[in-house]
């Protein structure tokens, strides 16, 4: 039976500090990306801001569920090795383009991306392909969130209508799966939204892994 380890540390990792920042209310402050601190000498602050959160307790929630669910798609689909390669990459990505575009803030969810974009192109599973796909989507419609009632009636909408990747997985072409993620993530990092360029940078972990292991998409059954 698949035992999904990595997945389970890394959640455990981030998810006593997120929930700690409820009852300690200078953890957070303390351990968010901050590029003023971070000039200054507090470079730790780049991997600390993986494990609090900036969104509040539904935000905390719905990161840490993401992370279980796509975490253990990513494991079983790709390994131990080759998960914390796509965990590292949208990390890594997201947590550089905050520095330089100057933007505060915490989360796991950058991380949480490069799972996804490379479930999204590399994963030999439907479901997990379905799933990457889904998440970019639905990161991508959330920028709807700030037209107003509208925007949240066609975010609805598209999240709906992108649920149906998962619902008729079996149904649809593999190369469409992608088809949804990269542009996704191309429209979020040309808005300067971090999730955009994480997003691509586990497309582009997912390409590089799957170029270099071929056989990794054929480890598991399709689901």
């Amino acid at each position: 039976m698949f035992k999904p380890y990595t997945t389970a540390v890394v959640f455990v990792i981030t998810a006593v500090p997120s929930l700690l920042q409820f009852a300690i209310p200078g953890l957070e402050p303390a351990l968010m990306r901050d590029p003023a601190a971070i000039s200054g000498g507090e470079w730790w602050r780049l991997g600390t801001a993986l494990v609090v959160q900036d969104g509040g307790l539904l935000g905390t929630l719905f990161n840490l569920v993401c992370l279980a669910g796509l975490g253990y798609f990513a494991e079983r689909a790709f390994g131990p090795a080759r998960w914390l390669a796509l965990y590292a990459a949208g990390a890594v990505a997201g947590e550089a383009a905050g520095y330089l575009l100057n933007d505060p803030g915490a989360g796991n969810s950058i991380a949480v991306c490069g799972l996804a974009g490379g479930l999204a192109v590399a994963s030999g599973e439907r479901m997990g392909r379905a799933l990457g796909a889904y998440y970019a989507l639905v990161l991508g419609v959330l920028i709807l969130i700030g037209l107003g009632t509208w925007g949240v009636v066609v975010m609805v909408a598209a999240a709906a209508v992108g649920f149906q990747l998962v619902e008729k997985r079996e149904r649809l072409p593999l190369w469409l799966f992608p088809a949804v993620a990269v542009p996704a993530a191309g429209v979020l990092a040309a808005l300067a939204d971090l999730h955009g360029v994480a997003l691509l940078g586990g497309i582009i972990m997912g390409w590089i892994l799957k170029g270099t292991y071929p056989s990794m998409s054929r480890r598991t059954k399709p689901a």
